[in-house]
């Protein structure tokens, strides 16, 4: 016979399910620890652990002056598994890339992303279907392969993929670089968060069988709107 959930649990368990009933709405306050107390005959302790694990799970906050409050419902993360060269690839048939700005790339731009010679910059927002934003993008084409605008924003697939279709081109290796940072205040305004929110930088380099840099992408995902799922199979000798 399974043992019981411990108490805390229990109790996480129960206003989870109030809140996913719509008992409690987006700004509502839940009991406070000692109201859970004398509600449950619990000890604070108890308390304490079940409102620590919907903290946990995005559920609720706490609000100075409010108390503990049900957070609104978080934008669903979209989420891109990581196991093959054809993976990386992957999101740019999925998430369309809205063009907002298209120009020639500055030498500062070229020389912080280490590109020589002549770039088409392309800056515009990653979304999925009706979702909020995914990222901010910025993407760089070698100016002799490089689609026009109008072509792109039609594209059904991926930049890369049109470029190894339409010139003589093959794209042999990816090599992409994540890192954490904090959005400055025009990122943020721009995908409606709080400046210096947590994001992830992601940066894919696409290079032909010479090693040359055919496209460059540069993304800023805020957090809870996108992931990556790495597959590792394990190999025994």
């Amino acid at each position: 016979m399974p043992a019981a959930k411990p108490r805390y649990r229990q109790l996480a368990e129960q206003y989870r399910k109030a809140i996913a009933n719509g008992r409690y709405q987006p700004g509502d306050a839940l009991p406070t620890e000692m109201e859970i107390c004398e509600k449950h005959r619990v000890s604070r302790h108890t308390a304490r652990d079940a409102l620590r694990i919907l903290t946990d799970d995005g559920l609720i906050e706490r609000r100075r002056g409010a108390g503990t409050v049900v957070c609104a419902p978080r934008a669903p993360a979209f989420a891109q598994p990581l196991s093959d060269f054809d993976s990386i690839l992957q999101y740019a048939r999925d998430a369309h890339f809205e063009i907002s700005t298209s120009q020639d790339a500055d030498q500062e731009t070229l020389d912080r992303l280490g590109l020589t010679g002549r770039y088409l910059q392309l800056i515009g927002f990653r979304q999925v279907a009706e979702q909020p934003p995914q990222a901010i993008t910025a993407v760089y084409i070698r100016a002799d392969v490089a689609p026009d605008p109008t072509t792109i924003a039609a594209l059904p697939g991926s930049v890369s993929e049109w470029i190894e279709a339409n010139h003589p081109v093959s794209i042999e290796r990816v090599a992409q670089r994540m890192e954490a940072v904090a959005l400055n205040k025009s990122q943020a305004e721009r995908l409606d968060v709080e400046t210096a929110s947590p994001a992830l930088r992601v940066v894919r380099r696409y290079r032909d069988g010479n090693g040359e840099i055919i496209l460059l992408s540069e993304s800023l995902h805020p957090a809870g709107r996108f992931a990556y799922e790495m597959w590792l199979d394990r190999t025994r000798a």
